[in-house]
């Protein structure tokens, strides 16, 4: 009997590939995701919405806590005992508040990734509301999946808090440490196609965690391989910018203004440029992950196996 995994296999010319060639198409996969962008920059805006999105959910957080303070606050105490009453509800609104973000984050890469899919599948060129569209017909698992991510990723975040902890034993923090690690990659890895299958498969989340385990096990070199050379690239050219802005900023006064334009300027469009590389990537590793084929777009672009 054939497997879907054998079928897979099959498609990719039948023989395994060897990890110097899964890290060479995770590049391949990599270079394809900046030209879409290149080619279609408005898939950015959906990434700078998202970043408007969760900054206006970050001002409503400390708009709540420090309302809740002004409100509750009693003049005649004093001390350190003072607002301890307060904690658990400045911790419920800085959960709620994390988990918005989390759906927010959820909602814009979903958008991205089904419009940039319809690129590389099609050759067309969507729409700017296509995506929004895509990622509003799946609005329920979004919400869900961005709940459940969202209080994953605060459990991870609080490891990693107890791990770096002054007041904390040394055997508790590298135990926090390790398990932080551990579980941040395993999340990693069971997620890793959860929205590509949320938005272009009408998934439920949890079949999507399911199918997402088994095919990041066929694609796991490209993958790893496309997320690090896009942090590698971005990093770079933060380091770039430095090394130019840095400079000028100690050429006087009109140096110093040029300076800090060029640096916040350049790293809002480096963050921007590749966060969105990095959710196109994922849609062309899904589309990859499918059907053993580079997306048809490759093609048109240079891009071949």
């Amino acid at each position: 009997m054939v497997t879907v995994t054998d079928s897979w296999m099959l498609r990719r010319g039948g023989r395994r590939l060897g990890f110097v060639e899964r890290l060479s198409r995770g590049w391949k996969m990599t270079k394809l995701g900046m030209a879409v962008v290149r080619a279609d920059p408005e898939l950015m805006v959906y990434t700078f919405l998202s970043a408007v999105f969760s900054l206006v959910a970050i001002g409503a957080a400390v708009s709540g806590s420090v309302g809740l303070d002004v409100i509750a606050s009693d003049p005649e105490c004093v001390g350190e005992e003072c607002g301890s009453e307060l904690v658990l509800a400045h911790a419920a609104i800085w959960f709620i508040f994390y988990l918005v973000v989390s759906v927010i984050t959820v909602f814009w890469n979903a958008a991205i990734i089904a419009s940039a899919y319809e690129r590389l599948s099609s050759g067309t060129n969507p729409s700017f509301s296509y995506g929004i569209g895509q990622a509003i017909k799946c609005l329920p698992q979004i919400l869900v999946w961005g709940i459940i991510a969202g209080t994953v990723g605060l459990f991870i975040q609080a490891l990693e808090g107890l791990a770096h902890s002054e007041d904390s034993p040394p055997p508790l923090r590298l135990i926090a440490g390790l398990a932080s690690f551990i579980i941040g990659i395993a999340w990693w890895i069971v997620t890793f196609f959860v929205i590509p299958m949320i938005v272009l498969e009408r998934a439920g989340v949890l079949d999507g965690m399911s199918r997402s385990t088994e095919l990041f096990k066929r694609t796991w070199g490209e993958d790893v391989a496309s997320h690090v050379s896009t942090g590698l690239l971005m990093l770079l050219c933060i380091l770039l910018l430095f090394a130019v802005s840095t400079p000028l900023m100690m050429v006087g006064d009109i140096g110093l203004i040029l300076g800090l334009i060029i640096l916040a300027v350049g790293l809002l469009f480096t963050v921007l440029f590749f966060s969105t590389v990095e959710a196109v990537s994922r849609a062309s590793l899904f589309y990859y992950a499918k059907t053993g084929q580079m997306p048809p777009m490759a093609a048109k672009v240079g891009i071949r196996f």
